[in-house]
């Protein structure tokens, strides 16, 4: 069984839908194979050589256990992950940038997180304020306590943007763009769960969220699902 999340904005490991998170691990970890995080699992992801948030602690160890069990978990990077240095990977993620094409049961499934599609003015400066290296640097002088306060605000505030039809639209027509070659695109970003079937058993899907919806996609035993977990 392979399973696709997104968009878990963890704040804190007390938070509900951190505990919902772990939960949901814990109960399909016998009979998953692959786990897929489609970006921005944590509100704010910086990461720095010697720390850590410790507030993250409970989702990183579901996710540790899962791999010592020797699940693969594939991390495709969103727009709340800022920096990633090496610690994700020496943690046991497998960690994308962009786009990827894994084959799943068959198919060929794209896999991206869905800020690059998005072109509305919010996210594209806040795509710039966060790539910029001199604001890394500049960043990285606060102390951690206060820079990572600091960032889950205004990371916070990107994520209250008022839901979008027009970025609805947006990412479907770019996956109905790239279903000329694969067979399943499955994205996250927007936080509204979608599942569409097209001619030729193509498919367009999104994950939605663990904010509100505690939605995820499965593909086991030939079936694709949209599923919420309660």
């Amino acid at each position: 069984m392979h399973v696709f999340i997104s968009d878990a904005h963890i704040r804190t490991d007390k938070s509900y839908r951190c505990q919902m998170l772990v939960k949901f691990l814990h109960d399909i970890r016998h009979r998953l194979t692959s786990l897929y995080i489609l970006g921005d699992l944590f509100e704010f992801w910086f990461e720095y050589n010697l720390v850590f948030p410790k507030d993250y602690f409970a989702a990183l160890a579901a996710l540790y256990n899962l791999i010592q069990d020797g699940k693969h978990v594939h991390y495709i990077l969103g727009n709340h992950e800022v920096t990633i240095g090496r610690f994700l990977n020496n943690f046991g993620f497998t960690v994308h940038r962009g786009p990827k094409i894994f084959e799943i049961e068959g198919m060929r499934v794209l896999l991206e997180h869905g800020n690059k599609i998005d072109r509305r003015l919010w996210t594209s400066l806040w795509e710039n304020l966060l790539t910029s290296r001199i604001n890394h640097a500049l960043y990285r002088l606060l102390h951690p306590d206060l820079g990572i306060f600091l960032a889950q605000g205004i990371a916070y505030l990107s994520r209250k943007q008022h839901r979008s039809e027009r970025l609805e639209n947006l990412l479907e027509n770019y996956a109905l763009r790239r279903l000329a070659n694969v067979d399943v695109v499955i994205l996250g970003h927007s936080h509204h769960p979608v599942l569409k079937e097209y001619p030729g058993h193509k498919y367009y899907i999104n994950t939605g969220d663990w904010v509100n919806h505690f939605s995820y996609v499965m593909i086991g035993a030939g079936e694709i699902t949209l599923n919420y977990y309660k």
